[in-house]
């Protein structure tokens, strides 16, 4: 019984009409019409990315009850708990950017722009570039306590450093990962003597441009001496720009506001790499139960 209740619970949140004609009670609204221009005034903001709010919900229904002529109805918070009962509607949290990215440009950018790459580069010379935000000194947001006892934190650390990734297309091959801090020789590399990455300093730990034109400068000497042409798609930030003079490598940008649908790198290879960073650099607390001295009497 509990995996069919799963299923119809399931079916029932993926199709508000079937989900109202499954209920055991059907309570219908007194004004249906004010109920009917409520919802076709949300579904009219949902497609035009609108947020709405619970205050904004309640002016609207007042606004409309006073247009169809129906001054009795009385915009409460019950009253709007159950229009959003009888509608299936639940209040989310925004996220993401996909609603600034026009399709059509989506659309047009695989067909003509990456299509062309595609038919001029092997897939393991086409590469993805992007960077992320590693935050080293975050704790987690979850920790080990007692029943009934109050679970408090800190304020979390913003300290940050930027990581700089590139990947080709068939995942044969990783570029040595550049990291952007914000001093330029660091306590903890004082005694070190080689690193498994590049790294490079700014004031605020932040791709700039002169960085940018530096690692890709880097980047395509080692191509050049490798006698490889290939493709790097990145995206159109500010701090990257185009870079002049480049002989092995073809800078191919992503459309504005596309990363969140186009950019390779954030279709969770960013959120692996941070996974196993993260399990990598667990800190464990070295405390110790403090013994009790115990002392006996010499006969």
């Amino acid at each position: 019984m509990t995996f069919n209740n799963i299923l119809a619970a399931k079916l029932c949140s993926s199709n508000a009409q079937i989900c109202d004609q499954e209920r055991k009670r059907q309570r219908l609204s007194p004004y249906e019409n004010v109920d009917k221009a409520l919802l076709s005034w949300i579904k009219y903001a949902g497609s035009q990315n609108a947020a709405i709010s619970w205050n904004v919900l309640k002016e609207k229904s007042m606004e409309f009850a006073n247009e169809l002529g129906e001054p009795s109805v009385v915009a409460s918070n019950g009253w709007l708990q159950r229009f959003n009962s009888r509608h299936n509607l639940s209040f989310k949290k925004l996220c993401g950017e996909a609603a600034d990215f026009d399709s059509s440009s989506l659309k047009e950018w695989k067909d003509v722009v990456l299509r062309n790459i595609l038919e001029r580069y092997e897939s393991a010379i086409v590469f993805n570039v992007d960077e992320c935000g590693l935050f080293y000194q975050i704790l987690p947001d979850r920790t080990l306590c007692f029943k009934g006892e109050k679970c408090v934190g800190g304020k979390k650390s913003k300290e940050r450093l930027t990581v700089l990734l590139a990947a080709n297309m068939d995942g044969s091959e990783k570029i040595i990962p550049l990291m952007i801090g914000k001093f330029l020789k660091p306590r903890c590399m004082k005694n070190c003597k080689s690193l498994p990455l590049f790294y490079v300093s700014n004031s605020k730990a932040w791709m700039t441009a002169d960085i940018w034109e530096k690692t890709l400068r880097r980047w395509d000497l080692n191509f050049s001496k490798q006698k490889r042409k290939v493709a790097l798609i990145a995206d159109n930030c500010t701090a990257h720009c185009t870079v002049d003079g480049l002989k092995s490598i073809e800078l191919v940008f992503l459309p504005p506001n596309s990363t969140c649908v186009l950019q390779p790198l954030d279709q969770g290879i960013i959120q692996n790499f941070n996974d196993k960073l993260s399990d990598k650099s667990v800190f464990f607390l070295n405390l110790r139960v403090p013994q009790t001295q115990t002392t006996t009497d010499s006969p």
